[in-house]
């Protein structure tokens, strides 16, 4: 048998690994998202330049 105060550690202790665990998943999904905008962001920078002529060029 459990002691009251033993129970209650280990039933605090379980709602913090699930809380923690919720975390973990929370700042994976974050980070998937943000690495797939910044994927997004570098193809969209990309394209503007190849569009856009260069400030630098010397007009004939």
């Amino acid at each position: 048998m459990i002691c009251k105060d033993c129970h209650y550690i280990y039933e605090r202790l379980k709602q913090q690994e699930e809380t923690i665990a919720q975390l973990v998943n929370i700042i994976g999904a974050t980070n998937r998202r943000l690495t797939e905008m910044d994927q997004r962001q570098l193809g969209f920078d990309h394209h503007i330049i190849r569009e856009r002529p260069s400030v630098f060029t010397t007009s004939t």
